[in-house]
């Protein structure tokens, strides 16, 4: 399955609709790692979490041609010049029409069972799930589902990642729930 397909996919079995950029990036890490299949999306470290150029780019490629709608919301300018703003992406009738051929495939199946499991597990916002993504980016790195909360926490450091003890638990407990860790 292509970038492109599979992004189409996540939208569609998340009701049609993804409200910002990081939440598209999140819930497509998280996917990738349940299904266990990576679709070409190569995650690496960055501010908010893993973070793929690929998900990036392959939305702008959608939206350019017209299979997804991107709709921005203001919140207002920060004390340092800087404008708050979410970048939301629904299916268009075309992008929705492209999804007729690829809902019987297995993969879609699986993407779609993923994005339930997500939902299941309390459907976090993009903030618990930046949090969580970043707990989860660091355990497999380490491949030690073992690491104490202040471990996680020094090796989080390492990234610049400001992470509280009460986010790591919290991070923890999601990942347990969908089956990517179990708590220790």
């Amino acid at each position: 399955m292509r970038p492109t397909d599979f992004l189409l996919c996540l939208i569609d079995a998340s009701g049609g609709t993804i409200e910002g950029r990081t939440l598209l990036q999140k819930k497509a890490f998280f996917v990738t790692e349940l299904v266990g299949e990576d679709f070409g999306l190569k995650f690496d470290a960055h501010y908010y979490g893993p973070y793929s150029a690929t998900v990036e780019g392959t939305t702008t490629q959608l939206k350019n041609l017209g299979f997804l709608r991107e709709s921005s919301t203001g919140f207002g300018i920060l004390s340092d010049g800087f404008e708050v703003r979410r970048y939301d992406y629904a299916l268009t009738e075309d992008g929705a029409s492209l999804l007729r051929k690829l809902r019987g495939t297995p993969q879609y199946r699986s993407i779609n069972e993923a994005t339930r499991k997500m939902l299941a597990a309390g459907d976090p916002n993009y903030m618990e799930l930046s949090i969580a993504a970043k707990a989860y980016f660091l355990l497999k790195k380490k491949e030690a589902n073992g690491m104490s909360v202040a471990e996680l926490i020094k090796e989080a450091e390492k990234y610049s990642w400001n992470i509280s003890p009460v986010s790591i638990k919290k991070a923890i407990g999601f990942l347990t729930s969908i089956g990517l860790t179990s708590e220790s």
